[in-house]
């Protein structure tokens, strides 16, 4: 029993086994028929989509053959283009080239044209340059043939002049002036200035003195001119129209004056070789004698005195004699101190707005003080007589016994001028000029800055020179002479020119012009110039 029920149990178990085996499979082939139908589905849906895909694949088949037919056409069209382009740029090239070669051209023609054009202009310049040296040429040929003829106008009008004939002499002096400024010739050349001078009047004398005339000075403020003699003169000066007013300050023959200065303080002092100083105080209000009062002081200690030279802004006078100097206070009129000399004293000067002392053996001493001098060597051979400095121009003159003037400078180097005849008594630099006086009775001056100095006469006198200044303004220079003579001399050239105006009143008739001036010249009216 147990047997059956086990075989039951086993034959009931296959028979489990045998339906869960079955289910199994059954349920297994379903999934695969499931899966073997999506598959189909799915291969049918790629097979629409195939179909689809080759009809798409097909049109655009056809599109690229449309695509590939319309590159080519472009490729064959930028092929012809590329063609078309070259040979635009080749002929591109060959106007570029035509035009390289018409630039090339062009630039040796502007180069030819403006080498032609640059010898042109050489040309030119070289035309202007001669004509302008032939009309430069002309204008000095023309200057210096006016320069002469004015010259000879000078001489014409000196030797007519002194014939008689003032008229004549007066319009040919003004012609001399004329042709001689005008072309920048020299007035001062004896020729013309002789005339000038002559037919302007510039000389005026008066017989003052009795006694030789020892110095001149000019009293500040007032202008009034101080002159002393060797007779024991002292005289006073004053221009009233063209009249000389003088009043006799002192005349007494106990005295031979030899030097006068006036003090800025309007003072004048006459020192006398006696050894006695004059002191006139000048401060006054009228021109009469009597307003002058003066008194004469004894300078002790001092031998033959015989110059005066302001020291310390004219504070104090400085009295020389031959062998010791004295120092006089301007402020109370009283000697300060003396010195004595190991030298003799022969000529006094200035230099530096200092005196300046020259002895006999070649030394000269600047006075510093009283008691402080400062010895030097003169550099030139003689007796000095005269002395002048400039220190602007940095010169010095030095007027000798016989008559020669050296001229140094700071380089130390010396020029000889010679023109005097006789003892230098006076030399005075004006600017660049120089001036100097003699006992031969010529005012001369020189200027100093030509390679050549030569003289030039202003004045002739028939007197010694002794002494000579110039006015306040330089435009006159007066002179004291041996004989007494007071001489007035104008040096102003537009003044000259001025008289010179006044004095022609009438022109010249074309006869005269022609005799006297020339033919070739044109005719200049004289009353018409300015």
């Amino acid at each position: 029993m147990d047997k059956q029920k086990a075989i039951i149990v086993v034959l009931g178990g296959l028979l489990l086994s045998s339906v869960a085996v079955g289910l199994y499979s059954y349920l297994g082939d379903r999934e695969r028929i499931s899966e073997l139908e999506a598959q189909l589905n799915l291969l049918r849906e790629q097979e629409q989509r195939s179909a689809v895909d080759r009809r798409v694949s097909k049109q655009m088949e056809e599109i690229a053959y449309g695509q590939q037919a319309l590159s080519e056409e472009r490729s064959q069209e930028a092929i012809r283009q590329s063609e078309i382009a070259k040979e635009m740029r080749l002929l591109s090239e060959a106007e570029r080239q035509k035009a390289i070669e018409a630039r090339g051209i062009a630039e040796s023609s502007a180069t030819e044209a403006m080498t032609a054009y640059q010898m042109a202009e050489r040309q030119r310049s070289e035309a202007d340059r001669q004509r302008q040296q032939a009309e430069y040429a002309k204008l000095v040929a023309d200057t210096l043939n006016y320069i002469s003829l004015g010259r000879t106008l000078g001489s014409q009008s000196y030797s007519i002049y002194q014939t008689g004939d003032k008229e004549m002499g007066n319009m040919l002096a003004y012609a001399s002036y004329l042709y001689t400024s005008d072309y920048g010739g020299d007035l001062y050349t004896p020729s013309v200035f002789q005339a000038l001078t002559q037919s302007a009047g510039s000389r005026r004398s008066w017989s003052s003195h009795n006694g030789s005339i020892s110095r001149i000075d000019i009293l500040p403020g007032s202008g009034e001119l101080l002159t002393v003699s060797t007779y024991g003169e002292v005289f006073a000066h004053t221009m009233q129209g063209d009249q000389i007013s003088t009043n006799r300050l002192m005349r007494d023959r106990q005295y031979c004056f030899r030097d006068v200065f006036a003090a800025k303080n309007g003072k004048g002092y006459a020192i006398s070789n006696t050894g006695h100083l004059v002191i006139i105080d000048g401060n006054r209000t009228t021109h009469s004698t009597n307003d002058f009062s003066s008194r004469v002081i004894s300078v002790e200690n001092v031998d033959k005195p015989f110059s005066l030279q302001g020291m310390n802004d004219g504070g104090q006078l400085l009295i020389i004699g031959e062998n010791s100097v004295a120092l006089l206070d301007t402020a109370t009129d009283r000697i300060i101190g003396t010195r004595r000399l190991p030298f003799r004293i022969i000529y006094s000067g200035r230099r530096d707005y200092k005196p300046l002392l020259f002895d006999n053996r070649g030394g000269m001493h600047l006075v510093n003080s009283l008691d402080d001098m400062t010895d030097e060597r003169t550099g030139v051979e003689g007796q000095v007589t005269a002395f002048a400095s400039s220190k602007n121009e940095h010169l010095a003159a030095y007027g000798m016994y016989d008559g020669i003037i050296w001229l140094t400078d700071d380089s130390g180097k010396i020029r000889k001028l010679v023109g005097h005849l006789s003892q230098v008594t006076k030399l005075k630099f004006d600017g660049k000029r120089l001036y100097s006086s003699s006992y031969d009775g010529k005012l001369l001056f020189w200027m100093t800055d030509d390679q050549q100095i030569k003289p030039i006469t202003l004045f002739q006198s028939g007197s010694w020179l002794t002494d000579f200044i110039f006015s306040t303004d330089k435009n006159y220079i007066w002179t004291g002479e041996q004989n007494g003579t007071v001489t007035e001399y104008l040096i102003s050239l537009p003044k000259i020119a001025q008289r010179l105006r006044q004095n022609v009143k009438r022109d010249f008739t074309q006869e005269e012009w022609n005799y006297y001036v020339g033919k070739g010249i044109p005719y200049k009216k004289m009353r018409n110039e300015k």
